[in-house]
């Protein structure tokens, strides 16, 4: 019964709705831009230098190592094929330490990506492995953020749409209770119980002190378990600045999100970051997921950003940038999924 209750409460809020329920207007918006445009996949030239502008097929790897090595995270990409005795070399030669991130290559929606610990760890992951991965370091810095941001071809200057504070969840221990009982309790872990009990099974029946904070999961994702809180507020001209600049070094890119992570607000502002991520056509204004934030909002943001999209693609479409064509674009999915 209990179980039934949560989840009521769970799908009373539209966050947790499934995305092929909570999507169906922004689908019907998709076409009707598609049908302005004159082309379904309109938006497969917003970022002229990823394939498929970044929706489907483009991996992780090429796009980190864009970027400044002092801005991201040691990364390598291994092979289905790579030995253990290769792999681990490469990462001593990275200089990658325990614990590092393993995660699909084109991975989305933060499938299969594990925190990796030891050796061990990592033979087992191997074994189980069916494609290309990625090895990063880890990053501890306490703040993460996920940066929207956006171009329109022919303008000078950027502008950045959405900043969320993306938050791993914790229970805090009152030297009473055990740990499922702190996560049944909890206003948001209780909706996450299943998996939190799987990843905590072995401290799922202790007590946990009164001075013991635990950290639930790792990952600033919202398919992860992790809470979106919208910080649009922090959007100033130090970070537009910042993250235009960045932005231009990146050809032919004009619509995406950065997730970084900094050790405080500061660094964010004057570009002391570890970029995690850069996600192009694929993305969504995550800042709509705030608890805080009504249904209302989050489809007038989608429908915004999904305008920002149409003109984005318009211009580049001027400019000599072809939509992709459905054949190509089946071949793309039907290999990378989306």
């Amino acid at each position: 019964m209990k179980n039934i209750v949560r989840r009521i409460q769970k799908y009373k809020r539209w966050e947790f709705w499934p995305s092929y329920i909570f999507d169906i207007p922004v689908y019907i918006y998709w076409i009707l831009l598609g049908i302005k445009a004159g082309h379904i996949l309109f938006f497969s030239n917003i970022n002229p230098g990823m394939l498929f502008s970044g929706f489907s097929g483009y991996g992780k790897y090429d796009e980190i190592i864009k970027f400044d090595p002092a801005l991201r995270p040691k990364t390598i990409l291994i092979k289905i094929w790579d030995s253990f005795e290769k792999i681990k070399k490469e990462i001593d030669n990275e200089n990658i330490k325990y614990p590092a991130i393993m995660k699909p290559n084109m991975g989305r929606t933060a499938r299969d990506i594990s925190k990796i610990y030891t050796d061990e760890w990592l033979r087992k992951h191997l074994t189980t492995m069916k494609e290309e991965y990625v090895i990063q370091e880890f990053i501890d810095d306490p703040l993460e953020f996920g940066i929207l941001y956006y171009r329109i071809p022919g303008e000078a200057k950027g502008h950045i749409t959405g900043v969320t504070d993306k938050r791993l969840v914790f229970v805090e221990g009152n030297g009473k209770h055990t740990l499922w009982e702190l996560v049944r309790n909890h206003e948001r872990a209780r909706f996450y119980y299943k998996p939190f009990k799987k990843l905590h099974e072995k401290m799922w029946n202790k007590i946990l002190p009164v001075w013991e904070k635990l950290q639930m999961n790792f990952l600033g994702n919202h398919c992860r378990w992790s809470c979106f809180y919208d910080a649009t507020h922090l959007i100033n001209a130090n970070l537009e600045e910042t993250i235009d600049k960045l932005s231009k070094t990146i050809p032919w890119f004009y619509y995406g999100r950065y997730d970084v992570k900094v050790k405080n607000i500061e660094d964010l502002y004057t570009g002391k970051y570890k970029i995690m991520e850069l996600n192009g056509m694929g993305t969504l204004p995550v800042h709509i997921y705030d608890p805080t934030h009504n249904i209302r909002f989050a489809y007038k943001e989608l429908f915004k950003h999904r305008n920002i999209i149409y003109k984005i693609s318009k211009e580049n479409h001027k400019r000599g940038h072809q939509y992709i064509s459905l054949r190509k674009a089946r071949e793309i999915v039907k290999k990378y999924g989306i």
